[in-house]
């Protein structure tokens, strides 16, 4: 039984695709930016609750049902992005919620384990196909890293910074996971950020539709803590000071960054 608690003052952003459209890679990061030597940190030591999806080997991870290569079972964020999400917790303890980190920075292991996923199952949904349709299907899900070099910022994927990261609410007294209308990785329309605020505002549903007040709660939290969420994209993805931030503080703030300061890194263990 789903209980009722405190709502928030807020409402997530209408947003459309056209506005986050442009390819993050094209804004620059800034390598002079002091704020860009900033360490990784684990998670667990700022007390944050997390389960490294990609990791688990359950088999409870749809659609993947496995631990995918260059995974591991931590997660670790830059120091300060970490931080907040401590402060957000903060925030969110008066409504007995509270954060459910789900990925952090990301290895370009990892990335291409992802890849070869979504690659493997476009060739079983489509066998005779080629490796140009076969690549565009995966290309849906997930950033191709066969380009990647450390020194190009144009080739970095979006959670190889270290200042990316996909998390959901949970109850902090029961710790089971809020109703958001979309489970983690869950390929469905109700997956995008703003989409009960479009239900609402057609008539679909009511003011006190769960999904709704979370989805509003959950925003309204991470964004009093500076993070951002492409609302016209999956809500779980929130992002600080990287190359997808800039591109969404040109939409939600008055004077928007020209550059990124978080660029790729890896973990010192």
């Amino acid at each position: 039984m789903t209980r009722s608690r405190m709502r928030v003052d807020h409402q997530v952003p209408i947003t459309s695709p056209q506005m986050f459209s442009s390819p993050y890679s094209e804004i620059p990061v800034d390598k002079n930016d002091p704020r860009g030597r900033e360490p990784l940190i684990p998670l667990e030591s700022v007390g944050v609750a997390f389960e490294s999806y990609y990791a688990k080997t359950d088999g409870k991870n749809p659609p993947f049902g496995r631990s995918i290569e260059g995974s591991r079972q931590d997660v670790w964020l830059r120091k300060s992005v970490a931080e907040k999400l401590a402060r957000v917790n903060e925030l969110l303890r008066p409504f007995e919620a509270e954060l459910f980190v789900l990925d952090g920075h990301r290895s370009v292991a990892c990335q291409q384990g992802l890849w070869n996923f979504f690659y493997r199952k476009a060739k079983q949904l489509n066998p005779t196909g080629s490796e140009q349709e076969h690549g565009a299907y995966a290309r849906q899900f997930i950033v191709d890293p066969v380009a990647f070099d450390e020194a190009d910022s144009r080739t970095w994927p979006a959670h190889t910074n270290g200042a990316a990261v996909d998390l959901t609410l949970r109850d902090s007294v029961t710790k089971e996971l809020l109703e958001m209308g979309a489970l983690f990785e869950e390929d469905v329309e109700a997956n995008v950020g703003d989409y009960f605020e479009r239900q609402l505002a057609a008539g679909h549903i009511d003011e006190n539709d769960v999904r709704l007040q979370n989805r509003r709660l959950l925003n309204w939290a991470m964004t009093q803590e500076g993070l951002l969420n492409e609302t016209a994209k999956v809500f779980w993805h929130y992002d600080w000071g990287n190359q997808i931030y800039a591109r969404a503080s040109r939409a939600f703030l008055q004077d928007p960054p020209q550059a990124a300061w978080y660029g790729y890194i890896e973990p010192s263990r």
